[in-house]
């Protein structure tokens, strides 16, 4: 498996990005080649083998991400739940 060399801070691998960059790049090449020849018909087909790999390798990696929740405690916002005040009773 080829791994990209766009990587984070966690080693997370950013296939995404990679994929979104090669469903542009094959746009792009049906707007710039509108009668292609063979020669050049064979670019777009290792466009699309090169973003089927990387669909591949996306759904391969997806075990071994770090994932995580966040949770930020707003004193304010605590408070306010506390008062028991329902949102019709707001209004």
């Amino acid at each position: 498996m080829d791994i990209p060399k766009e990587t984070d801070d966690d080693g997370i691998v950013k296939y995404k990005r990679q994929g979104r960059k090669l469903c542009l790049n094959y746009q792009v090449w049906h707007e710039n080649n509108p009668n292609p020849t063979q020669e050049e018909a064979k670019t777009l087909i290792k466009i699309a083998q090169k973003l089927v790999e990387t669909a591949t390798d996306y759904v391969d990696n997806i075990p071994y991400w770090i994932k995580h929740t966040t949770t930020h405690k707003l004193k304010e916002h605590q408070a306010y739940l506390e008062t028991g005040i329902s949102a019709e009773e707001e209004e």
